[in-house]
């Protein structure tokens, strides 16, 4: 209901600022006919949770990721407030779960009981934003954005740290892959149906992303670019058939249109 809210609150805004940009006149710098298309490079700090809507595990802290790449926008009917934004990005997130129950596994052929146990997920994805992009008329040198779309996203690493008392590892391992087969060992399969765990990772991810911010002149056609994007996946994380997981950032952006 608080996504849901926020949602709401961040389209009313949008609406508003986009009705004013459009109804004021064309400052002198908007005349000339907008570049159709315009490039350039970003980098964005995010912060990641994840949200657990069934199952009994919980988020344990929210982590710092991180990502890179390309972007570009596509002008739309020569207008200079309406563009479609493309972008290729390696984003690099984790996310910090623990059980709230006790886990049962053998990894070492005996089944045993596991206590206090967390899991320290490295995942990084391919994304591919596509979002419709609405810009203001410049304001002095600055032109305010708001954009909306879907980022569909491919893992391309995934490991994981998995910490219990007692230690689940062998002496000299200290994470796994668990998507790989060779290590579906380190599920935990339960002890007559109770505590079982499956920490392997979904490998496409399909969130909602919406942001805001400001591009700044600097030079000629040499544009800075500042701003949040909030990144809300609606598939889950994790294969496990019991555990509903939605992991999601808000990330800081910052990049330079050349």
């Amino acid at each position: 209901m608080k996504t849901q809210r926020n949602t709401r609150i961040f389209f009313s805004a949008m609406l508003a600022v986009i009705t004013l940009s459009t109804a004021m006149p064309l400052s002198a710098q908007n005349d000339a006919k907008p570049r159709s298309v315009i490039m350039g490079f970003k980098v964005s700090p995010n912060f990641a949770w994840t949200r657990i809507m069934e199952g009994n595990v919980q988020n344990d802290g929210m982590s710092l990721g991180f990502s890179y790449g390309l972007m570009g926008d596509i002008n739309i009917a020569n207008n200079p407030n309406y563009w479609l934004s493309t972008e290729l990005l390696v984003t690099s997130f984790p996310a910090k779960l623990k059980s709230a129950d006790t886990l049962w596994g053998s990894p070492s052929g005996f089944m045993s009981a596991y206590n206090n146990v967390t899991f320290n997920y490295r995942l990084q994805y391919l994304q591919l934003p596509v979002s419709l992009k609405f810009k203001t008329n410049e304001i002095g040198n600055l032109t305010w954005w708001f954009q909306f779309g879907l980022a569909p996203s491919i893992l391309i690493q995934n490991k994981v740290t998995t910490k219990t008392t007692p230690d689940l590892y062998k002496k000299g391992t200290n994470s796994h892959n668990p998507n790989s087969e060779g290590n579906d060992a380190f599920d935990f399969e339960g002890n007559n149906g109770e505590g079982a765990f499956q920490d392997n990772v979904v490998p496409v991810r399909l969130p909602l992303i919406l942001g805001a911010g400001i591009e700044a002149k600097i030079s000629g056609k040499t544009r800075f670019v500042a701003g949040l994007r909030f990144d809300n996946a609606f598939t889950d994380m994790l294969w496990d058939k019991n555990t509903v997981a939605r992991n999601n950032y808000l990330g800081i952006q910052l990049g330079i249109f050349f």
